[in-house]
């Protein structure tokens, strides 16, 4: 009876001790790199994407200009407040025409939100076709620039 009670307290300790380590949760959806890494700017679009990804599951996140897919993993101890532990942000942006324009990722370290991954080199002329930047770099013509140099 004496082996029996000393097992049962080191079973109740046990257990109690593993009640302590907390639970770990996640929150929302994120992608998988396979889908988001065969994303192509300036090609896909928001229905071929949320075809391919689905919708992000996160109320709010869905714009004319973007698309948020947030995950998060957050520990819960007890009493204690939840910390949340690990963030992953996508960030889709679209022009106007509903073309995928942006790939960014962004991650949250020691509380500060830092970017992981920015796709997108911006063209000299901005947003302007090749033609709008030939007709507008036609009024900056000086000749004199060329005389006094």
């Amino acid at each position: 009876m004496k082996q029996f009670c000393k097992q049962l307290a080191l079973v109740l300790v046990m257990a109690t001790l593993a009640a302590c380590g907390g639970q770990y949760r996640n929150h929302g959806y994120m992608p998988l790199a396979e889908d988001v890494d065969a994303l192509i700017v300036g090609v896909d679009t928001r229905d071929s994407i949320i075809e391919v990804m689905g919708v992000p599951t996160t109320g709010g996140v869905l714009t004319e200009e973007a698309m948020y897919y947030v995950r998060s993993r957050v520990h819960h101890k007890g009493y204690v407040k939840p910390n949340e532990i690990q963030r992953d942000v996508l960030v889709l942006s679209f022009d106007k025409n509903q073309i995928l324009r942006n790939v960014e990722r962004f991650g949250i370290e020691k509380g500060k939100l830092i970017r992981l991954e920015h796709r997108v080199t911006e063209a000299p002329g901005g947003d302007r076709s090749i033609l709008q930047q030939i007709i507008g770099s036609i009024g900056g013509f000086n000749p004199n620039g060329i005389v006094n140099n």
